[in-house]
């Protein structure tokens, strides 16, 4: 025998592959009422009125015809819980072969195809019994024979595809269909030869014994094969490969093993009590296989769900990154490109000016000019260095929160760039402490402050911060009274290595304010820039913070006093 993997239901975990413990209290409660029932009095048989032919002759047409159908009552009902438990299997496996192609599990096709064998070969038993198909036999006969000879075949055909299932080893799904549609045609061939033999015989063996214990003995065959699939056969099949559906199937030998016990151990006549609460809880056992299906059905469709939700994330997140990544390596050009002109150009000036330092070496004025001017150079080199470093290690430090205030920082950091005697800061606003990093938000204050600073065209100018709390960011706007950015320049300047001046007039990596965008991108917010040449500059921060830990620092503070 093959190992044969348990076929877990993708995205379900397998504690849960089984019927809910209500439904099989509902299979027990069904399959016992009948009989409960039938302790205080009521009858389920449909034995019709009779009446003499002879005197019936004189009756009017329409009562004769009236007469006639009462007394075929009992092969009324007969065929329509046939029918019934045959549409049943019909909608059994049409579900099946749609859970398949869904799942593609090989269980769930070959139980349903053998369900509707079963129900084929019940089909055929009552086409069989109301002559619509050819019959002599005597139908007192015929259909109790045809029905034992039909449960044994519906056992068989359920035992055997569960055995097929547990033996045979799992290939491709086409090989799979075809080997399944080779053995339906062969079983739904022998299950109408059966028949069909059965109703054009002449004489078929007595199957019904009313004054014995066991009334029926031949429904005993079906009975032990039903016990067999639902005690041992059919738990041993859903403990190998679990599903709603196996689960759902031993639970379903419950009702299969009530009907012969009601057969072969009670329905003594055609259409008696036993004999239709049998008939109808046939239809019951086919459709509590159906309901696993459906339930199994509705798991796999919702994982298969949450599957295309989580690949839909997964590509929007790879589009994601593919897009940065593009965005990093647009970048990258850029940055290498313009890297190696500007690391260069100090180089470049250092060298021209040792040449001219050696020319020179014994002209002291020359020297007191050329040597100052090398410093400078080198200075701007590490300053280019260190700039690097800080914008290509954005987003990798660890991340450290501490309670800020921003209007005393903002003052602190002002303090600190230098700014020339008169030249003044003016803060407006008012925000309560708040917690995010204070290390990325001290780096694009310092560098807005010390642009405006830098950038002046005056030495008693005015920088002003306003700022405001906003849903879920912080704005700061750093606005100068400088000399203006025209907006041709606007996008330029958050480009690194960009400067708007000659690198010997104004100090500058050109790398500040692109460190700054990043910055501020990296942790969810924005920065913009409003200026016209001549009337100043204004730089717009939102900088994002977490509201929830804000409030909880709230709440903490409330708690604490």
């Amino acid at each position: 025998m093959h190992e044969i993997q348990p076929a877990l239901t993708p995205g379900v975990d397998p504690a849960t592959l089984k019927m809910p413990p209500y439904f099989l209290y509902l299979v027990l409660f069904v399959c016992s009422a009948p009989f409960l029932l039938s302790l205080f009095g009521i009858s389920f048989a449909s034995t019709g009125t009779s009446f003499d032919l002879r005197e019936a002759a004189d009756w009017p047409k329409h009562q004769q015809l009236d007469a006639f159908f009462y007394r075929l009552s009992g092969a009324f009902t007969h065929t329509l819980l046939e029918w019934t438990a045959f549409c049943a299997a019909i909608f059994t496996v049409a579900l099946a072969f749609s859970h398949y192609f869904m799942s593609k599990d090989y269980t769930t096709p070959v139980i349903g195809a053998a369900l509707f064998l079963a129900g084929c070969m019940d089909a055929f038993h009552t086409l069989a019994a109301d002559r619509l198909i050819e019959a002599v036999a005597d139908n007192r006969n015929l259909i109790p024979f045809t029905w034992a000879i039909c449960r044994i075949f519906n056992a068989i055909i359920l035992i055997g595809g569960v055995s097929l299932l547990l033996a045979r080893k799992p290939t491709s799904g086409q090989a799979n269909l075809k080997f399944l549609g080779l053995v339906f045609l062969i079983s739904a061939t022998v299950a109408y030869a059966i028949i069909h033999y059965c109703a054009v015989s002449n004489t078929l063996p007595q199957t019904q014994f009313p004054d014995n214990f066991i009334t029926r003995p031949y429904d005993v065959v079906p009975l032990v094969l039903f016990a067999f699939a639902g005690l041992v056969l059919f738990p041993y099949f859903y403990k190998r490969q679990p599903s709603v559906f196996a689960h759902a199937l031993v639970i379903a030998m419950i009702p299969e093993v009530v009907v012969e016990l009601h057969m072969a151990f009670g329905s003594s006549a055609l259409f008696d009590h036993n004999f239709n609460i049998a008939h109808f809880l046939k239809i019951f056992a086919y459709v509590v296989p159906f309901c696993g299906l459906l339930v199994d059905y509705i798991h796999t469709y919702r994982a298969k769900e949450e599957e295309s939700a989580e690949r839909a994330k997964t590509q929007i997140a790879l589009q994601s990154y593919t897009e940065e990544l593009q965005r990093s390596n647009d970048d990258l050009d850029k940055f290498a490109h313009i890297a190696s002109h500007d690391l260069k150009a100090p180089l470049r000036g250092i060298d021209h000016l040792a040449t001219w330092i050696e020319e020179d070496k014994e002209d002291q004025e020359a020297l007191a000019e050329h040597i100052p001017l090398m410093h400078q150079r080198i200075s701007r080199m590490e300053k280019l260095l260190d700039d690097l470093l800080a914008y290509s290690s954005i987003g990798k430090a660890e991340k450290s929160f501490d309670k800020v205030e921003i209007l005393p920082l903002v003052k602190q950091i002002f303090e600190m760039s230098s700014p020339p005697l008169h030249y003044k800061l003016v803060l407006n606003g008012h925000i309560e402490p708040f917690i995010t990093e204070l290390v990325p938000l001290q780096t694009i204050l310092r560098n807005l402050l010390g642009n405006a600073i830098k950038h002046r065209n005056k030495d008693d100018g005015c920088t002003t911060v306003t700022v405001q709390e906003l849903d879920h960011f912080i704005e700061i706007i750093v606005a100068d009274d400088g000399p203006g950015i025209d907006p041709q320049f606007h996008d330029k300047i958050f480009e690194v290595f960009q400067t708007l001046e000659p690198r010997d007039e104004v100090e500058g990596s050109g790398i500040g304010l692109a460190l700054v965008k990043r910055t501020i991108e990296s942790q969810g917010g924005q920065i913009e820039v409003k200026s016209i040449l001549g009337q100043g500059t204004q730089m717009i921060v939102h900088w994002k913070i977490d509201r929830a830990a804000n409030d909880e620092s709230t709440a903490e503070q409330a708690n604490a006093q």
